[in-house]
C-alpha cells in the first residue's frame, strides 16, 4: 500500500497526530489512509525518535550493497597504490593477485574507482603514440636473443651532477639488465657496465641501439671502442635507422616509465644510483607487465648460456682472404697507398674478401665494414660501392 497523491507529508502528519490522539485503532487508521499497519508503525516510531523531520524520506541507496568491495581488501589496495605511486589498476591488481591469491580480488575497473574515491588518481595527458616499426631484424623470441641500449636524456641531480641514465634491457623478457647512473655517454663508463653484465648474465646474441654514443660514431663503420668488443665477443649489432626511435620501441616506451625519476632527481650520484636499483628491482620482480599477461620480467628472464670468455676470440677468417691489420691512425695499407677504416681498429686485423661481382668486402670478424673503392682509395658503405665494369682487373 502507498500513501494517496495529496500532499505526503502532510498525509503522513495527520495519520500521526490522529494516532496519538488515540481516538482510532491502528488497524483503523491504516484502513483509512490506505497504507499497511507496518508503514503506519514505521511514521508513528520515526516521528517519536526524530519529530516531523523523520516522515521525510530516507534515500533508498544501501549503505552497503551486497558486492561492495571489503574494507580491509580497500585498505590493501590503497596501500599498494601509495606504495607504487606510478602503477595504474590492471598493474595494482595482479600484484595483489599474486602475492595473495586467497583473496578475492575486483577488477581493475573497481580498483580504479576505489582509488579514484580515495583521491589517488591524477588525470594525466598522454603522449601521443608513433607507428611502431619492427626494424628489419628477427623478433626475439626467447631472453637473451636481443639486448637493447641507450642513455637516457641527461638531468642535474640536486647538488648539481649531470647524470647521463644508462639503460639496458632483454627485449624478449623486458627484463631490466641495468639502470645505471653515469655521468656521461663516454665508453670509459660504459665498458664496465657491460662487463659486468656479461659476466653476470652472459653474453647476448645481438645488441640494438640508436646511432648516438657510445654505440655508435660518424663515419662509414660507424664503429666505436665499445661495440668494437662487442663484436670481439660475438655479439651481432643492430642499429636502428637514423631517425627512426620507434625500430627500438620497446625501449623507448621503457623511457616514459622512467620519466617521473628524471624529474624527481636525488640528492647526489649515490643517492641517484640507489634510487635506480631500486626502481630496477621494483620493474622487475614487482610491476606486473601488460605485455607479459601481467607477470614480472623476472618471470621470464634466464641468465645467457653463452659465458663471458676470459680471453676474446681471435677472428676466424677464410684462408683466401686479404689480412690486413689497422695502423694506430686507423688506415691499412691497399695496393700501394693507404685506405682508413676505422681508429676504434687500431691494432686489429680486418679482412677483405672478393664478393661475386669482383668488389673487396672489408669485414671485422663476422662484422661487415664496407667496400673497398679501389678507384678513390676509399672505403665505402656497400650501397654506395661503385659498380664494377665487367673484365676490370683487382689487385689486391
Amino acid at each position: 500500500m502507498v500513501w494517496r497523491e495529496t500532499g505526503i507529508m502532510d498525509e503522513r502528519l495527520r495519520f500521526v497526530v490522529e494516532c496519538l490522539a488515540g481516538d482510532e485503532t491502528m488497524t483503523a487508521l491504516c484502513a483509512a489512509y490506505g497504507i499497511s499497519r507496518k508503514n503506519g508503525y514505521k511514521w508513528l516510531g520515526r516521528y517519536r525518535a526524530l519529530g516531523p523531520e523523520g516522515l521525510h524520506d530516507l534515500p533508498r541507496a544501501p549503505l552497503n550493497h551486497g558486492r561492495a568491495t571489503a574494507q580491509d581488501l580497500v585498505e590493501r589496495i590503497v596501500a599498494a597504490k601509495e606504495t607504487h605511486p606510478l602503477w595504474g589498476p590492471k598493474k595494482i591488481v595482479a600484484r595483489l593477485r599474486r602475492t595473495a591469491p586467497e583473496f578475492m580480488w575486483p577488477s581493475a575497473s573497481t580498483v580504479g574507482a576505489i582509488l579514484a574515491r580515495h583521491g589517488l588518481v591524477n588525470a594525466r595527458r598522454r603522449p601521443r603514440l608513433r607507428a611502431c616499426g619492427n626494424g628489419p631484424w628477427p623478433k626475439p623470441l626467447e631472453p637473451n636473443a636481443v639486448w637493447t641500449g641507450d642513455h637516457k636524456g641527461w638531468f642535474r641531480t640536486a647538488d648539481g651532477w649531470r647524470c647521463e641514465p644508462l639503460t639496458v634491457m632483454d627485449a624478449s623478457s623486458r627484463y631490466l639488465l641495468a639502470l645505471e647512473a653515469t655521468g656521461s655517454t663516454a665508453d670509459a663508463e660504459a665498458w664496465p657496465v657491460f662487463e659486468r653484465l656479461f659476466e653476470e648474465r652472459g653474453l647476448p646474441d645481438r645488441f640494438r641501439s640508436d646511432n648516438g654514443p657510445p654505440f655508435a660514431s660518424a663515419g662509414v663503420t660507424g664503429l666505436t671502442p665499445l661495440v668494437v668488443r662487442f663484436i670481439k665477443l660475438g655479439i651481432t649489432l643492430e642499429r636502428i635507422a637514423p631517425g627512426k626511435p620507434q625500430q627500438n620501441g620497446r625501449h623507448e616506451r621503457f623511457h616514459l616509465t622512467m620519466l617521473p625519476m628524471a624529474e624527481a632527481p636525488q640528492a647526489n650520484r649515490v643517492a641517484q644510483g640507489q634510487a635506480f636499483e631500486a626502481f630496477r628491482h621494483s620493474y622487475n620482480e614487482e610491476r606486473p607487465h601488460e605485455a607479459l599477461g601481467m607477470d614480472t620480467p623476472a618471470q621470464h628472464y634466464r641468465p645467457s648460456q653463452r659465458a663471458m670468455p676470459r680471453t676474446p676470440p681471435e677472428p676466424d677468417y677464410p684462408a683466401e682472404a686479404a689480412v690486413r691489420r689497422v695502423r694506430h691512425n686507423g688506415e691499412i695499407r691497399w695496393n700501394g697507398g693507404f685506405i682508413y677504416v676505422s681508429q676504434a681498429l687500431a691494432g686489429e686485423p680486418v679482412a677483405a674478401s672478393e664478393t661475386e661481382d669482383g668488389q673487396w668486402a672489408l669485414s671485422f670478424h663476422a662484422h661487415p665494414l664496407g667496400i673497398i673503392d679501389t678507384r678513390r682509395m676509399k672505403l665505402v658503405r656497400r650501397s654506395a660501392a661503385p659498380i664494377k665494369p665487367l673484365g676490370a682487373a683487382t689487385d689486391a
